[in-house]
């Protein structure tokens, strides 16, 4: 297997610039997961790797080899596309041994290789049909087996599972995460799902207009976003932000949204510690859905400066959790609260904010104030 290495890597179509002076190194046997909304790069940027895209500027390595003016075939790489791309003429074993054929592998080495992939992906009894009698999750696997047989130094997936049901999304996620601890080979998977994004990938690179925005491991993205755009784009539903002036009063920091004013815990205020200079001072302030509960149903003491009375305008019962969406002077948020709360559209109801888990980012550059 193989590490990627992508130094100062732009991409331009025109004058539309695609991928702009992307860094990455991905690690040997890493899986790293390419997250971001549609037309950020991030599909560009696994094209570029493969080779099925040119490099404006910059440089690529696999291995620790330029792989620049290295044709596609050459790179040993697989690729998994969104659309599968099975050959319909061919049935199971021969559109997973067909790239073997292709490199005149020997007929015995062929054969094995086949069952095995089949095996790992439990396809063995479907090794004799022809893709249309496969249903969306048999033929991904199919799609996952032919580049498995391959035994490349790197995978590169692009959104393999947005043709899925919800519920095949699931399972294959899960399959996808253990085929990569049994393999322990290099992934790089494009996604928009950042639900996918957080539940397979050792780390994620978030993309933005180009631009990588933010990379590190999946939690610590979560609960350290560096920016709005990141903070919003991971999680769902995605972080509360509202517009706040930070007032002091004596040594506490108060966020003051004109029709609240909420204590910010001190041990986070210390973690902020460039706060003092936003005194006085416009900021987004952030707070995830599941930091907020229901004041009646808190277990913890409560405490007047972390509660807030605000309209509950929509409720959406989801079984174990109820999302309720409140409203309080120009001001909106959705919680997730306990399924037995006792909020009511269109009636005011107290909330309980987690003032240790806020996030404070700069009005004028939306990046996280720490």
């Amino acid at each position: 297997m193989a590490g990627v290495t992508l130094q100062n890597v732009t991409k331009r179509f025109g004058n539309v610039v695609a991928v702009n002076n992307a860094t990455l190194e991905v690690k040997d046997r890493e899986f790293i997961v390419l997250v971001g909304p549609s037309g950020c790069g991030k599909s560009t940027t696994l094209r570029m790797v493969a080779g099925l895209e040119e490099i404006t500027e910059g440089t690529i390595l696999i291995d620790d080899t330029v792989v620049n003016d290295v044709p596609p075939k050459d790179r040993d790489i697989a690729m998994v596309f969104q659309n599968y791309a099975l050959y319909p003429h061919m049935d199971v074993y021969n559109n997973m041994a067909f790239g073997l054929k292709l490199r005149k592998f020997p007929k015995l080495q062929i054969d094995q290789r086949v069952k095995e992939a089949a095996r790992l992906l439990g396809i063995e009894n479907l090794l004799d049909r022809k893709p249309k009698a496969l249903s969306g999750g048999q033929r991904q696997r199919v799609a996952v087996g032919r580049a498995i047989v391959r035994e490349p130094k790197v995978f590169l997936m692009d959104e393999p599972l947005s043709n899925l049901d919800a519920k095949l999304r699931v399972q294959m996620r899960a399959e996808l995460a253990k085929l990569h601890n049994r393999l322990q080979t290099t992934i790089i998977y494009v996604t928009h799902d950042q639900t996918e994004a957080m539940t397979m990938g050792d780390r994620i690179v978030v993309m933005r207009d180009g631009f990588i925005q933010q990379v590190g491991a999946p939690l610590e993205i979560y609960n350290e976003p560096n920016s709005v755009f990141v903070a919003g784009f991971i999680g769902s539903p995605a972080m509360n932000f509202m517009d706040v002036v930070v007032r002091k009063d004596g040594d506490n920091y108060i966020v003051d949204g004109g029709a609240f004013k909420l204590t910010i815990d001190p041990a986070r205020a210390a973690q902020l510690r460039n706060l003092e200079r936003y005194v006085n001072k416009e900021v987004i302030f952030g707070i995830r859905p599941e930091d907020i509960e229901d004041a009646e149903l808190a277990d913890e003491q409560l405490i007047d400066t972390s509660i807030m009375t605000a309209t509950v305008d929509v409720t959406e019962p989801m079984g174990a959790e109820v999302f309720a969406y409140f409203s309080i002077a120009n001001h909106s948020f959705v919680a997730r609260l306990n399924p037995i709360t006792t909020a009511t559209p269109g009636q005011e109801h107290r909330v309980m904010l987690d003032m240790s888990k806020i996030h404070i980012f700069d009005k004028d550059t939306e990046a996280a104030i720490a």
